[in-house]
């Protein structure tokens, strides 16, 4: 049943854009790493998305109907970018997107294990991985915020990407998922 052609309709479909936003961005970004690219095909295919939402079938899950449509951007960009040409052929890009599509709950899961593990990080070490993550500062930055040395900061990383992995395989397999 197509959603209805409403303000109401478009005002749900742009909820379900949003929601599912960074789930198709990172579709996206395993099928042409570069950022910028991805941001540029994410914008595409949020304008098509919204042109045949009349199509969607709010009965049906939303992120498989969006990554075809991301897929298609794609590869429309793709063909319109010489560069994209030398490092993935279209037998290996269909591949990639159909391992994604299989891989996507698992990675969902381990996801939303990762925010309950970060959540038992103290402050000190949690700021660290946002400084370098998301603020995308240096070590040295950081050493020198975390008065430490650098030898020091870098291997407090470590051991923090190390508990976290530990915390989340545990979690997957208390739940039966396999650790991989």
């Amino acid at each position: 049943m197509p959603l209805e052609n409403s303000k109401d309709s478009r005002s749900r479909f742009v909820q379900l854009f949003m929601s599912h936003e960074k789930q198709i961005y990172r579709y996206i970004l395993s099928l042409m790493p570069h950022s910028q690219d991805a941001q540029d095909v994410l914008q595409e295919t949020a304008i098509a998305l919204y042109k045949k939402m009349d199509d969607y079938d709010p009965s049906r899950p939303f992120a498989p109907w969006a990554f075809r449509f991301a897929y298609h951007m794609t590869l429309k960009h793709r063909e319109k970018s010489t560069r994209w040409r030398r490092f993935l052929d279209d037998d290996l890009m269909k591949e990639i997107a159909s391992r994604q599509a299989m891989l996507i709950p698992e990675l969902d899961q381990r996801r939303e294990y990762l925010k309950e593990c970060l959540a038992e990080v103290p402050d000190d070490k949690r700021a660290m991985l946002t400084d370098y993550y998301f603020e995308e500062e240096s070590i040295d930055v950081i050493a020198e915020k975390q008065n430490k040395s650098v030898e020091a900061t870098y291997k407090a990383l470590q051991r923090i990407r190390k508990t976290l992995m530990h915390c989340i395989q545990g979690k997957m397999h208390a739940s039966g998922m396999s650790v991989t």
